[in-house]
């Protein structure tokens, strides 16, 4: 059992006033389950979002990749996010950029339900089309151009995943990356390069070990690579362009 912070446990009894609910809410947390999947949702960049074990959990180092989004796609501007999973970037973006649409994309039905639910209820459903299709498996010549290529993909090396604490509970197939956590972005850098228009760009959540190995992947592809880094530091948001 892990005892859990005076913080967390208020967040438990505001969702669960009961003492039963609020007890068995308590019990799964202290058992190790994540508080945001117990809550059923989570906060990221001053929204809600309904959540479930389909989905990521929405972490705050991802906050970089909207902020690109929202001041670097030129106005009216159309744009697609890959692996959207709960939908908490498309969203975000949406919420804050009322003039964009959007597509989200992702492999998995619970996840797609539950980035639904989240547009809708942040009240950008009119502006943006969920697709339901593998990423490896799509041609994405069926989709208009876009002024941005958003993901946050898979990126954590195949061999790491086993090792990490979020492997215990978030879900495998939104972390592994491939052997070389790369798999990703090279296909989407081939496949998605002719969908964007002459001033669009990448925009991508990196690992923070990856920027050299982003660098070298655009230089390969005659493509300018611009990364920031996080909170903490850590190279983060890869800004990637056609030169």
């Amino acid at each position: 059992m892990t005892p859990i912070d005076k913080r967390d446990a208020a967040l438990l009894r505001e969702r669960f006033p009961e003492d039963k609910a609020y007890n068995e809410a308590l019990a799964r947390v202290e058992g190790g389950e994540p508080l945001a999947y117990v809550l059923g949702e989570w906060y990221f960049y001053g929204l809600t979002f309904k959540l479930s074990d389909a989905c990521l959990i929405p972490r705050p180092d991802t906050e970089h990749v909207v902020e690109r989004a929202i001041n670097g796609i030129k106005k009216g501007g159309k744009f697609i996010d890959l692996c959207t999973g709960s939908g908490c970037i498309a969203i975000s973006v949406l919420k804050n950029r009322p003039d964009l649409t959007a597509y989200a994309l992702d492999i998995s039905d619970g996840a797609l339900e539950k980035a639904r639910e989240n547009a809708v209820l942040n009240g950008v459903s009119d502006r943006i089309t969920f697709i339901k299709r593998d990423i490896f498996d799509f041609e994405p010549s069926e989709l208009p151009a876009f002024s941005a290529v958003i993901s946050n993909p898979p990126y954590i090396r195949s061999a790491v995943v086993p090792t990490l604490e979020v492997a215990k509970s978030e879900p495998w197939a939104a972390l592994d990356g491939g052997e070389d956590g790369m798999d990703f972005y090279r296909f989407i850098i081939k496949k998605y390069r002719d969908n964007l228009t002459r001033d669009g760009e990448f925009i991508f959540e990196i690992g923070y070990d990856q920027g050299e190995a982003i660098r070298l992947l655009c230089e390969q592809n005659g493509l300018s690579c611009e990364i920031t880094k996080d909170y903490g530091g850590n190279d983060r948001v890869a800004r990637i362009a056609l030169i």
